[in-house]
């Protein structure tokens, strides 16, 4: 079973962000998978640079778009957006610094991530979205 499951539910009104979001789903895939190869989390720090390179491109067109719909809860998403970035800086110092359990640890901030932002806040912008006629 995958370690998080695209659903058709969460396509977004724009077909950009729509396979943006499905970047996410795979490099969680990578995250999950890079615990099978060697000791040393050299592929798991990896992984978690691409998902920061990811989440910069992301959020940068999310945010473009929150803002020519004029969407109301900007800044609020926004500062989603960069705890997002600021928690991932936090778990890259934790790889570093080889804390116990780390690998699960950023498993769990991934998957409440996909939940409450993803399937929550980001639903949220679909009427949006929708509203300003994207694609």
């Amino acid at each position: 079973m995958p370690f998080i499951e695209w659903k058709t539910h969460i396509t977004l009104a724009s077909r950009k962000l729509t396979i943006s979001t499905a970047g996410y789903l795979i490099l969680s895939a990578n995250f999950f998978n890079s615990r099978q190869y060697g000791p040393d989390g050299k592929y798991f720090i990896l992984t978690l640079n691409k998902f920061a390179e990811y989440a910069q491109v992301h959020f940068s067109t999310e945010e473009r778009y929150m803002q020519e719909a004029h969407y109301p809860k900007f800044a609020e998403h926004q500062n989603e957006h960069e705890l997002f970035i600021a928690q991932l800086s936090q778990l890259a110092q934790d790889v570093e610094n080889k804390e116990a359990d780390i690998e699960n640890k950023t498993l769990d901030f991934l998957k409440d991530w996909y939940v409450a932002h993803i399937l929550g806040a980001d639903r949220d912008l679909e009427k949006s979205f929708q509203a300003k006629g994207f694609k």
